[in-house]
């Protein structure tokens, strides 16, 4: 009997040291996985004298029902803020990322606004974001349909398909502008009151947008829908919400000047890409609300891609690799991208310096 109970004894000892070993295997490959995709990096130059604090929120919006669940739960909204740690009123600038974009897409960027005087929110998308973390530890990933969506019926000619991706571009931009709205209404109610944390420093008579790809987009519309905002910069998005219409087979563009100056930033592969779609007859949106603005500039990026406008390729030089990027020195992008960011900003919100931004970078 003692035998017998020795040998499972020692069975049992040999599974746990086995599951241990298994463990720890798992763990390694994990650490070398997280390495390899996210290895470490030297952060972009902050210019700023001020010391940065950073906090975020999940704020339940009960005015909205989750429609990518069946649960019946409200849409629930994580912003992350950067702001100033001294006392003062600095302006606020709100920040939303892409498709398939997280809360950290543009850190840089958040942080060279608010070392040089900014309070600066950034939304996390939920099911649009490739992962929403809220300050209770529950992640949200991607969902997949709206995955899909976004690759099904690119680069269509068929006017069956157009009409359907009109429809889908309008669901979009409901979703975010619904989310930005929230999350500006709820700031600004927080700021009135004089709330702790980022909200008692923030001045409401100067606001600005920015975003990117998506993001940009939703930016773009939320600075035709609200009067308090003062300057919006769209880092590579295609303004989806200035489509009103479509007719023929082709959207149509809303007619009244855009009322709020606005930063059109492309690589030169996308604006490249425009004209070439204007020299087959079809005008691009966003050329044609630059026409139609009370301030508009075209700023250029040569051999830039699509994330080069974001801190992925620093954060994740394989992934970004995989989704998009140019030939441009990363850190080199992104730092301009931040001064460039920052001197519209200044011009626009704190009538500081001169609006002197180059063309092309």
């Amino acid at each position: 009997m003692k035998k017998e109970k020795t040998e499972k004894y020692h069975g049992k000892k040999k599974i746990a040291v086995r599951c241990i070993k298994i463990a720890a295997i798992v763990l390694i490959v994990l650490v070398l996985f997280r390495i390899v995709l996210f290895p470490p990096h030297k952060k972009p130059v902050v210019t700023g004298s001020h010391n940065v604090a950073i906090k975020e929120f999940t704020w339940e919006d009960v005015s909205r029902v989750e429609t990518f669940t069946d649960t019946g739960e409200n849409r629930m909204l994580t912003v992350k803020f950067w702001y100033p740690e001294e006392e003062g009123s600095y302006p606020l600038v709100v920040f939303s990322h892409g498709a398939f974009g997280v809360i950290d897409s543009n850190f840089s960027t958040c942080m060279e606004l608010a070392s040089n005087g900014y309070v600066v929110a950034s939304i996390a998308h939920p099911y649009h974001a490739m992962f929403v973390e809220d300050v209770n530890g529950k992640v949200t990933t991607v969902d997949m349909d709206f995955f899909r969506s976004v690759y099904e019926g690119s680069g269509t000619t068929d006017p069956e398909e157009e009409a359907r991706n009109y429809l889908k571009y309008k669901e979009w931009m409901a979703l975010r502008t619904a989310d930005e709205n929230f999350v500006l209404d709820t700031i600004l109610s927080k700021a009135e009151k004089g709330e702790d944390g980022p909200f008692c420093l923030i001045d409401s008579e100067k606001i600005g947008l920015f975003g990117h790809s998506m993001g940009g987009a939703s930016s773009v519309a939320i600075g035709r829908q609200r009067d308090d905002i003062d300057a919006v910069i769209d880092l590579e998005g295609t303004m989806l919400g200035e489509y009103v219409g479509f007719e023929n087979g082709i959207e149509l563009f809303n007619e009244d000047p855009y009322p709020v100056p606005i930063l059109d930033v492309n690589s030169r592969a996308a604006h490249e890409a425009a004209e070439a779609q204007i020299l087959e007859g079809y005008e691009y949106v966003n050329f044609y609300v630059g026409k139609n603005a009370v301030d508009y500039r075209e700023v250029i990026f040569n051999d830039a891609g699509h994330l080069n406008f974001t801190d992925l390729p620093l954060q994740s030089p394989i992934l970004a690799k995989m989704l998009g990027v140019g030939k441009v020195n990363a850190r080199t992008c992104i730092e301009n991208v931040n001064d460039m960011v920052l001197t519209w900003f200044d011009y626009y919100l704190k009538d500081k310096g001169e609006l002197d931004l180059k063309a092309e970078y």
